[in-house]
């Protein structure tokens, strides 16, 4: 693959594309992905909003000839890649460059033709009492009979997730192929089938931890792999290498535990669930002790969790020799198997935790992470894997390095690309620090807040995204705002996400108040978004058990706590809220800022270095000229 053949080919997506134009910055990303490909070089670049990094990293994988698996941290993208990007560039280049593709979900996203057959058994014997859910199920039943894929996204009908995870598995609890009786049809491994044999592998970042953590043995073979919406990966894999102990996985235990009375109906058999539940209890009642604690295992939770990794080990044991008459019974063996099987081997390490993890309490479930992803990548993935990871925001005060780090990336093998924005930010846009308020903690900072947005609203005239960090301000911003009758005021939690935003790109003057959910994956185009305000830099909390324990291990490197953790993570959301928006040439508004801090402490100027480089304004009456400009 030459650098000439992979821009060809994006000139030749591009001018199909209709109203496509030539985008340096996109043309620059190519070149650099295409190069990476070539010279088993990881590559991490920062390509920002319009400049077009799908088809980016697309073209050139496609034109490499290479196993790629693209990796994306929401559903949404990934859902965009397999039905919309990928098609269109596989067409483009059909006389050239032919390429097949398969998207590869968690377990939980296909129905489960084992369980369908076990609740067909539970019909027959008259067990189940609810028609209108009984029809649901039928329903399901009738469209996976003839569905290609069985993806819960592709259902013509809605499913609440209770019904769902009764005709799912989740991956501890999916036996694999060769344990299950409908192994040789299960959906989830036909589309591992097709991944085989695809040339490019769409999955989420979640499933390719699952991948790394189970030696490979998810995924194909692949030797380039792509991660978009990179700036989520710490995040994801620190989830992804850890585990949690749970009431709720007990009682997942106790309920596929239930086909033993079936098939091993004796008094010790009874006896032994019942010591499943008692276990359980235990290890509630022991939870709630520490809870929002940070813990390094006292007796207080070792002591429960040992003697209910010894009960869960005996119905393992006893699922194990027990005979499973029929193929629904088969599977439901398998399914208690494998889930005791993790659940034993998380209660072992959840009593004496490896080094590098730590461990806490929050609302009576033990969470376990590693403190840091960056050597388990090294080791898992980046000795022998070209890495790929883009994002619109993956700098700190324009640097590589601190997400480099994060993520165990050696300088000397990686290279990093900051790819130009075809926007032009400068006369698009402007930044707004509200040097003069409080700040965030100290007292009045909420009213004076209140102030400055009703303002700063009335001057946009509606048109304008509230984020908070906070609930608190969520409540306090909307009812500042309620004094606004001419504009309508849309809140969280007044509706669901899609429907809010619809509502608020439908109403040109409206006003958006949300949380942090909202903070990224919002793309409003036009003049119903030209004022973003966010109420204050979103740090880590200072008690969260994770980041404390980043933080002692920066200490113990000697390194700043403060410079190499909290600032990275803050500076990186920052700029995720105000990429919202600048999303098209036409755009135009201002992002304000409401923290002082921006203006009166020395690590402002990074922050602002983070965002998109638009003029900073610190005189109210000047942004207010502004957007009175349009």
């Amino acid at each position: 693959m030459s650098l000439d053949e992979t821009l060809d080919a994006l000139a030749t997506v591009v001018a199909a594309k209709p109203g496509g134009l030539h985008r340096e910055g996109q043309a620059q990303m190519a070149g650099a992905v295409a190069a990476a490909m070539a010279n088993r070089r990881h590559l991490l670049v920062e390509a920002g909003t319009g400049t077009g990094k799908s088809f980016a990293y697309i073209v050139p994988a496609v034109v490499s000839g290479q196993k790629v698996v693209i990796s994306t941290a929401t559903k949404s993208l990934q859902d965009q890649l397999d039905r919309r990007d990928v098609p269109f560039i596989a067409e483009a280049l059909a006389a050239g460059f032919p390429v097949t593709w398969q998207t590869v979900k968690g377990r939980a996203s296909y129905v489960c033709k084992a369980r369908l057959i076990e609740h067909t058994d539970i019909v027959a014997q008259d067990l189940f009492s609810e028609p209108k859910v009984e029809d649901r199920y039928s329903q399901i039943a009738d469209w996976a009979t003839d569905h290609p894929t069985g993806d819960r996204d592709d259902l013509p009908f809605s499913v609440d997730d209770d019904t769902w995870a009764t005709v799912s598995v989740s991956g501890t609890e999916c036996p694999g192929r060769d344990n299950c009786p409908m192994g040789t049809t299960c959906f989830a491994m036909q589309a591992l089938d097709r991944a085989e044999d695809a040339d490019l592998v769409i999955v989420n970042h979640h499933l390719y931890g699952t991948h790394l953590m189970s030696d490979r043995g998810v995924l194909p073979d692949h030797q380039v792999v792509i991660f978009d919406e990179g700036h989520r990966l710490e995040d994801t894999f620190a989830s992804a290498f850890g585990f949690e102990i749970a009431p709720w996985r007990f009682r997942q235990l106790e309920r596929a535990s239930r086909y033993l009375r079936g098939v091993a109906g004796t008094k010790a058999t009874e006896t032994l669930l019942e010591d499943l539940s008692l276990a359980g209890e235990g290890v509630e009642d022991a939870l709630g002790h520490f809870d929002g604690t940070r813990v390094a295992v006292p007796s207080d939770l070792k002591i429960p969790f040992e003697a209910a990794a010894r009960v869960v080990a005996k119905v393992r044991k006893l699922a194990e020799k027990t005979p499973a008459p029929t193929q629904s019974q088969e599977g439901a063996k398998a399914r208690l198997v494998r889930l005791a099987g993790h659940m034993e081997a998380d209660l072992g390490l959840g009593h004496q935790l490896p080094d590098g993890y730590v461990g806490w309490v929050d609302r009576r479930s033990y969470n376990v992470a590693p403190i840091h992803v960056g050597k388990q990548l090294a080791d898992l993935l980046l000795h022998d894997t070209t890495v790929i990871v883009t994002s619109a925001t993956l700098t700190t005060g324009g640097s590589l390095l601190p997400l480099a780090s994060a993520l165990g990336f050696e300088p000397d093998e990686t290279t990093g690309l900051r790819a130009p924005s075809p926007f032009d930010f400068e006369k698009q846009g402007r930044i707004y620090v509200a040097s003069h308020l409080p700040e965030p903690n100290a007292e009045g900072f909420g009213e004076a807040a209140s102030d400055e947005i009703v303002r700063l609203v009335t001057a946009a005239g509606g048109r304008s995204l509230i984020l908070t960090t906070s609930y608190r301000n969520l409540e306090r911003f909307s009812e500042a705002l309620l004094g606004l009758d001419e504009f309508a005021i849309f809140t969280q939690g007044d509706l669901p996400k899609r429907q809010l935003l619809e509502k608020f790109e439908a109403d040109e003057t409206s006003v958006l108040v949300a949380t942090m959910g909202f903070w990224e994956g919002v793309d409003v185009v036009g003049r119903s978004l030209e004022l973003v305000v966010l109420d204050r830099l979103p740090f880590p909390r200072p008690n969260d058990p994770l980041w404390e324990a980043r933080r002692e291990a920066a200490e113990l490197s000697r390194q700043n706590p403060f410079m190499t953790v909290d600032l990275p993570r803050a500076a990186m959301l920052t700029a995720q809220g105000a990429g919202r928006l600048i999303r098209s040439t036409t755009d135009r508004g201002v992002v304000a800022l409401l923290d002082s801090r921006v203006a009166t402490r020395r690590y402002g100027r990074t922050i602002l270095n983070t965002l998109p480089p638009m003029p900073v304004l610190t005189d109210l009456r000047l942004v207010e000229e502004f957007l009175a400009q349009h």
